[in-house]
């Protein structure tokens, strides 16, 4: 087992020092525990901001201490037993507001109470927008994943193929690469497994996700992956997947069909193929996402299928790329009010994709590292709709 090393987690703690305005953070959510420590254990990570941050840790203490490359691990029994591991946490402390539940947040704050408790959440998710070397290959070996699966897709269609044994197939192949079957989600109430197996008008179908790609599922508490609804000769099935390596996510969709879909659908898809290629000409250093977006909306406004772009009806999102890492949500995204211009490390999952309400969808889906000079492509199977 690989484990994330020290000279690894000190850039990590640069970074993120580098957005705090605070004397410390709070950390307690998985997902940043482990971006600061190299870990995944329940506790409280204490961040100052100098010198060696502090691990207390309710459990796995032991297996803490194997996993991560912190020097300060100790056991916590309860929360109570923080202001003695902590003596001088600073005037202001930063909890992770956005994600913290509140009875989590009573729990803790109460031992906090000289200190003023601040939002520090931005400080993590934006030190996290630009990804080291280490986690890039980690993504990269996510997109291997995808890319295997998407490949394997077409030996397996056939008419009167069910969504969800697809799906099965899809998991299967995934998990024989490495995939770490599951994905992180950082907003509350959006959960994630692998993704959407959507054919013909599925992929228009309702749902609460915020993402283009309608799903059913099998049941309406879980409306994930595939349905019972079969492939059908001649209509588009979009799969958007994600992969998943040590922690870290790629995100990719193809479109496939037994016999060739309509003139419609190839002649949307290939303006969608010729869009996506301007879009990785955007994505370069000092590029600002809010306006790729706008232009990528003025581009798609003098076609025919604006409307269903991004999305049919209720299903339409205001985004065409978010970035993807150790959560599928992270930032920058390219949407409105995103202004902070690119930077080498940033990575995207770019997704322009049109949707015909009662018919389908088509588009395509990779991921993206904006490099010094640019962007390199990371999910590189083909683009074009796999016809069986």
């Amino acid at each position: 087992m690989e484990y994330v090393a020290r000279d690894e987690l000190e850039r990590r703690w640069a970074r993120v020092r580098r957005f705090m305005d605070c004397d410390s953070l709070i950390i307690l959510q998985n997902v940043d525990v482990y971006y600061l420590t190299g870990t995944v254990q329940t506790g409280v990570l204490w961040f100052p901001r100098e010198g060696e941050p502090l691990f207390a840790v309710r459990k796995s203490y032991e297996r803490a201490k194997v996993e991560s490359a912190i020097k300060n691990i100790v056991p916590l029994k309860t929360y109570s037993e923080l202001p003695g591991l902590i003596p001088n946490p600073g005037d202001t402390v930063g909890f992770e507001l956005d994600v913290l539940p509140v009875a989590t947040y009573q729990q803790v704050t109460k031992y906090f109470q000289k200190s003023k408790i601040v939002d520090g959440s931005g400080a993590v998710r934006n030190a996290r927008a630009v990804k080291t070397a280490y986690e890039i290959e980690c993504i990269r070996q996510a997109a291997y994943q995808l890319d295997k699966m998407f490949l394997d897709i077409p030996s397996q269609l056939r008419e009167g193929l069910a969504e969800f044994e697809l799906a099965a197939r899809i998991e299967y192949v995934m998990r024989m690469a490495g995939h770490q079957g599951m994905i992180r989600v950082r907003r509350f109430n959006m959960e994630m497994h692998y993704g959407a197996v959507s054919f013909g008008e599925t992929a228009s179908y309702p749902h609460a996700f915020d993402g283009p790609v309608g799903v059913r599922g099998l049941y309406p508490a879980v409306p994930a992956m595939g349905s019972r609804r079969i492939l059908r000769r001649g209509e588009p099935a979009m799969i958007d997947v994600c992969g998943g390596y040590a922690g870290y996510i790629a995100d990719g969709s193809r479109t496939y069909s037994i016999g060739p879909v309509s003139t419609q659908m190839r002649d949307t898809h290939q303006y969608i193929l010729e869009l996506n290629n301007w879009i990785e000409e955007q994505l370069r250093p000092g590029k600002i996402p809010s306006q790729i977006y706008a232009s990528i909306l003025e581009r798609v406004s003098k076609t025919s299928f604006s409307s269903h772009f991004m999305g049919a009806g209720e299903n339409q999102v205001r985004f065409v790329a978010h970035s993807v890492g150790l959560e599928l949500d992270e930032i920058p995204v390219i949407a409105p009010r995103f202004d902070t211009p690119l930077e080498p490390g940033v990575v995207l999952a770019v997704e322009p994709k049109v949707f015909y309400p009662g018919l389908g969808g088509v588009g395509t889906e990779n991921t993206y590292v904006v490099t010094e000079g640019g962007c390199e492509r990371l999910t590189v199977s083909p683009q074009e709709i796999y016809t069986v």
